[in-house]
């Protein structure tokens, strides 16, 4: 009886545990167990339910089921009563923690959604690659992002076998991670946008020490057994000592990798590279849930820097066709200016050819009646007069053609100059829906030859042969090779020419052209002569014409 006075004289936990904490606000408490004061047992953690604190304080405590025990006897309804209470609370708190936990995940999807959305805004207004991978590690790296103390940026490089390391944002070392973190907690409500915003003036990327050590760096894509090429297409949680791979070893090595996540970075289409993630600083480990944040992260913004660097490609290209553009039109320029050229010399040796016939028939007659013993001293000084005028014109007139014939020689690669004419001439092509068939050989031997003048040869054959199709033909560049010459045919399937005719082409004025010159081929003709060559026509009306140049190897020119 005494025992049980005793043991309803106890009225508080601390009493019935003995308790000695007298600086505990619960000590000395009647009538309240002591979580209802501290909200948790001695050395548990703070429940914030109230049923909650009655489960894990209450039910497992021995004061409480002393107490529960005294009414074990009395009524069956009470002891019924007390077992349904207690599983109530019990079911209560089991739904309470659902709800919270809930109530959590929409907290966090909600986060999620407004970084994303914040991510989506940034993105929207940025078109370049560099930019837009600024954006990307900022918000992987910031503390208002997903936190991770450094990312490293690998993408194809222009090799597409190769993965080369491209960018990376993240301090170097821990004094220089304690810095930053200092600075940002100065400022922690600056947005990511303006994050972003200072990055792009500061070259963050540009001039950031890992992103020098990190384009260093590089894998090749071909082995499949690469776990940083495998990261090109699945989310990977590796530890420095799951390497095997020497390429992998070694980017590890370089960037002090120990723990670290890789998540691609890919389109539906392709794969564009990696980023790799690690918290080397604080050495927090890296949740399935931080990963499946990046994840999304980058995959949102996936599509965004495709575009960018389609976009930057495309602008290099256009760039890039400008410039050749710009030397074609230079190039036709040079043969605009060397046709007239050649036009202005054939015209002059015509003019030189029609000049000294009669000049050497007036010379010698003079010279022939000035042995005359018939005439008188006047008539003999005017016939010195005549012979020495006319020698003299003879003379200047071999200076003349000497420096019409004139051929400024270098080696050079007869299939390039068939390459340039063809391209100068691909616009005519087109618009005549003409195709243009080439068969190189490959191993042709240098000639030597005027570049300017060879290019004038080639550039009027295929014009020749634009004029005979009119419109929807082919024409067919060909060379090869003996052991001592080099042959260019070009034949089209126009409308050939006739076999009275085939004579006469290369005759100066000789055309059957409305407005043709009839000087083109005689040029042609003159200039392959001029460079020790030939050239040779076949052609049938109706079926086409064929035009075969041999020019000598550069050896045979140096020995001729």
């Amino acid at each position: 009886m005494n025992q049980k006075k005793a043991a309803i004289a106890v009225r508080s936990c601390w009493e019935y545990l003995s308790c000695q904490k007298k600086d505990c606000p619960a000590y000395g408490q009647i009538g309240l167990p002591c979580w209802e004061v501290t909200g948790h047992r001695c050395g548990d953690r703070v429940f914030p339910r109230i049923e909650e604190k009655l489960i894990q304080c209450c039910f497992r405590c021995g004061y409480f089921k002393q107490l529960k025990e005294r009414v074990q006897g009395r009524r069956w309804v009470d002891i019924t009563l007390l077992e349904t209470l207690e599983d109530a609370l019990v079911r209560s708190a089991r739904y309470s923690k659902n709800v919270e936990d809930r109530y959590m995940e929409v907290i966090r999807r909600s986060k999620l959604m407004n970084l994303l959305g914040e991510v989506s805004k940034m993105i929207s207004r940025l078109d370049r690659e560099e930019d837009i991978i600024l954006a990307i590690l900022t918000v992987i790296t910031a503390k208002q992002g997903l936190g991770f103390n450094r990312a490293f940026v690998f993408l194809r490089g222009p090799e597409f076998n190769v993965l080369r390391g491209k960018y990376a944002l993240g301090p170097s070392s821990p004094e220089e991670a304690e810095n930053i973190w200092k600075i940002l907690e100065k400022d922690a409500t600056i947005s990511l946008e303006k994050l972003v915003s200072k990055g792009q003036k500061l070259l963050y990327l540009r001039n950031s020490p890992l992103t020098r050590v990190t384009m260093k760096l590089s894998v090749t894509i071909d082995d499949m057994d690469s776990l940083l090429v495998r990261g090109m297409r699945e989310v990977l949680f590796i530890k420095k000592g799951d390497l095997v791979r020497s390429d992998d070893l070694h980017v590890a090595s370089a960037l002090g990798l120990e723990d670290f996540c890789l998540c691609p970075i890919a389109t539906v289409e392709d794969s564009l590279g990696l980023i790799i993630v690690d918290n080397i600083f604080t050495g927090k480990a890296i949740t399935a849930e931080d990963a499946h944040l990046l994840d999304m992260i980058v995959s949102h913004a996936t599509t965004s820097l495709r575009a960018a660097q389609l976009k930057e490609s495309l602008k290099k290209n256009v760039e890039s066709l400008k410039i050749t553009y710009r030397k074609l039109k230079a190039s036709e320029e040079r043969m605009m200016k060397a046709e007239r050229l050649a036009v202005s010399g054939e015209l002059t040796s015509s003019v030189i050819h029609e000049i000294r016939n009669p000049l050497v028939a007036i010379g010698g007659f003079a010279r022939n009646l000035w042995h005359s013993a018939n005439l008188t001293p006047g008539d003999r000084s005017k016939l010195e007069i005549i012979m020495n005028e006319a020698l003299r014109l003879e003379r200047y007139l071999e200076q003349l053609q000497s420096k019409v014939s004139e051929l400024k020689l270098e080696e050079g690669d007869i299939n390039q100059v068939l390459e340039d004419n063809c391209q100068l001439l691909q616009k005519d092509f087109e618009d005549h829906n003409i195709t243009l068939l080439r068969s190189f050989a490959p191993d042709l031997p240098s000639c030597s030859f005027d570049v300017v003048k060879i290019h004038e040869v080639f550039l009027n054959i295929l014009q020749n042969s634009i004029e005979a199709i009119g419109e929807d033909g082919t024409v067919q560049v060909k060379t090869w090779k003996d052991s001592k010459r080099v042959f260019i045919e070009i034949s089209d399937d126009g409308k050939g020419i006739a076999q009275d005719q085939i004579n006469k082409i290369f005759t100066p004025f000789f055309t059957t052209k409305e407005k043709g010159s009839g000087l083109g081929l005689a040029f042609a003709h003159r200039i392959i002569k001029d460079h020790g060559g030939n050239v040779s026509v076949s052609s049938a009306v109706g079926e086409g014409t064929s035009f075969v140049v041999a020019l000598p190897v550069a050896a045979a020119v140096a020995n001729a």
